[in-house]
């Protein structure tokens, strides 16, 4: 992990160099905690100036993601989670493809993103990007707002990932349309628009179960999350020809819900 690396580094160079400075020994114990605030403090700095400065022409450029991956496994290591990921044979190396997931989290693409290991943007809800932060990741990285309570918006930005997909990008995208309940981690909400993406696309479907991110919210920053990831197999774009969204959504929803059920019964 190149970022918590990075972050021990500095935290180790700060508070030594706080011992420099002479002070009463009272002030001895802020030595680590001051040194791990300025360590943090130089990280944010360092991804503020790369977000700036970064092109914004190429997403999928593979250097950038390097940085995103690393900034993810810190984002887990803080929170305590443990990911563990189930049918990797099942991620596609050489055909586009859209991922659909249940979402029980805001930290799901981010176990998804990490999980996969591929270059892939995701569609998010409009109201995400507000914060200044992350409007520069979306702009770095081509992730796509939606704003789903217009619906000739929401159109315009579909058509406009179509092409993207169409293109080679590889997209993650939540068909419930955001986190509809943390009681229960099955889908519990279809919309079948969602799968005009890989239907019109022609992409590979790849069903994704995520068991344990509803317990992220729940659990204090210092207890231990377990979240599963589990790969299904792609659905070829053979299956879904001659039927409709709400057909395709049902059958992928199905595969979703059983990966849940099963995968919190191991």
């Amino acid at each position: 992990m190149f970022f918590l690396i990075l972050f021990l580094i500095l935290t180790g160079i700060y508070s030594y160099l706080l011992t420099l400075i002479p002070l009463s020994l009272w002030y001895l114990f802020l030595w680590v905690p001051v040194g791990m605030l300025l360590a943090i403090v130089t990280l944010l700095i360092f991804a503020l100036i790369f977000l700036w400065t970064c092109p914004k022409k190429d997403p999928m450029h593979k250097p950038r993601h390097f940085i995103l991956r690393n900034a993810c496994q810190l984002s887990l290591w803080y929170l305590n989670i443990k990911l563990v990921v189930e049918g990797k044979e099942n991620i596609p190396t050489d055909k586009t493809f859209v991922v659909y997931a249940n979402h029980k989290s805001n930290m799901d693409p981010v176990l998804i993103y990490l999980s996969l290991n591929r270059l892939v943007t995701a569609i998010g809800k409009k109201s995400l990007f507000k914060n200044y932060f992350m409007r520069l990741v979306a702009e770095v990285y081509g992730a796509i707002p939606i704003d789903r309570d217009n619906d000739r918006e929401a159109a315009r930005t579909m058509v406009s990932s179509i092409k993207k997909c169409k293109n080679g990008w590889n997209i993650i995208i939540f068909p419930e349309g955001g986190i509809k309940s943390r009681d229960n981690e099955e889908m519990v909400n279809l919309r079948a628009g969602s799968y005009k993406l890989a239907m019109k696309s022609n992409a590979l479907i790849l069903p994704v179960s995520i068991v344990g991110s509803a317990q992220i919210s729940k659990k204090k920053k210092w207890q231990r999350k377990v979240v599963k990831v589990i790969y299904h197999k792609p659905i070829e774009p053979s299956f879904y020809v001659g039927k409709n969204t709400t057909e395709v959504g049902l059958y992928v929803e199905d595969i979703i819900n059983k990966g849940v059920h099963d995968g919190r019964e191991e």
